[in-house]
């Protein structure tokens, strides 16, 4: 299997909490696993694991309450919307924007094959 994604280990996890956390998997208030156990689930080192949980505090999307664990705050999904916004039109959308120019697709065709995707999972 070809691996794609080459960053860290740790940023993956931070990303995966994340996607738990937009799937309503992990809801606000809502104690997360703690740093052993998500390590244990996944299958890393616990010092990943808890890198990864270092990443997700700094960025306001959990924080530790001593002695009870890790919890989601409040407004964490509207941070990593934000977050994740900021990073596919940042870095992403150079790449992706450069292939659509190389083979030469329109602003049409591509507004025709998003509102397609749109369509095809029920989100419009």
């Amino acid at each position: 299997m070809i691996q794609t994604d080459n960053r860290p280990i740790y940023v993956r996890l931070a990303d995966q909490i994340c996607d738990r956390i937009l799937l309503e998997d992990y809801r606000k208030l809502e104690r997360i696993p703690s740093v052993r156990e998500y390590a244990v689930s996944q299958q890393v080192n616990p010092a990943t694991a808890a890198r990864a949980f270092e990443i997700l505090e700094r960025q306001g999307v959990i924080f530790n309450k001593r002695g009870l664990g890790f919890f989601v705050t409040e407004d964490a999904v509207e941070i990593i919307r934000k977050l994740r916004l900021e990073t596919l039109l940042g870095e992403e959308s150079d790449l992706f924007f450069s292939r659509l120019a190389v083979l030469e697709v329109t602003p049409e065709q591509l507004r025709d094959m998003y509102a397609k995707f749109l369509s095809s999972k029920k989100m419009i």
